[in-house]
């Protein structure tokens, strides 16, 4: 088995950092009378995702670390900036596109740059992903999803 505990601790880490810049972003959201509000579920999830990370981060330093080797794979390290570009590029532009509209061909992308063959069920499948999270999040939790605007 790959010793991977230094990479786990990075990644809890990062993944702190992730949710307290989260729960921030989500803790200025706008304020609802009744119910949750658009704030209240990404705090939910942010506050959680902190707690991951933190576990993760202490049963590394608690197994021991070993020294890194320093040895990068520039492929995958590739990847992981390309992904990372397309997700910034897809937050950016959900505002001015809209949720319904952007969201099926980022998802399709996401299966096919990690490489799921099956494409016509990646299509469908983003679709379907993202009509159930509108029906939740918009007509359940009654969270404003950004809409498409022309002018």
């Amino acid at each position: 088995m790959k010793d991977t505990r230094f990479p786990d601790m990075v990644t809890g880490i990062l993944l702190m950092l992730l949710a307290a810049y989260w729960f921030y972003v989500a803790n200025g959201m706008t304020k609802v009378e009744f119910g949750i509000g658009p704030g209240g579920y990404p705090m939910f999830v942010s506050a959680g995702l902190f707690v991951v990370g933190l576990i993760l981060t202490l049963q590394s330093v608690i197994q021991g670390l070993p020294k890194p080797k320093g040895k990068i794979d520039r492929k995958t390290a590739l990847r992981v900036v390309i992904f990372v570009v397309i997700t910034f590029l897809y937050v950016r532009l959900l505002r001015p596109l809209g949720f319904v509209l952007l969201t099926p061909p980022y998802l399709f992308f996401a299966c096919c740059f990690f490489k799921y063959r099956r494409k016509i069920v990646a299509g469908i499948a983003s679709i379907v992903v993202t009509a159930i999270l509108y029906i939740v999040f918009r007509m359940i939790f009654y969270v404003p999803l950004p809409v498409f605007r022309l002018f």
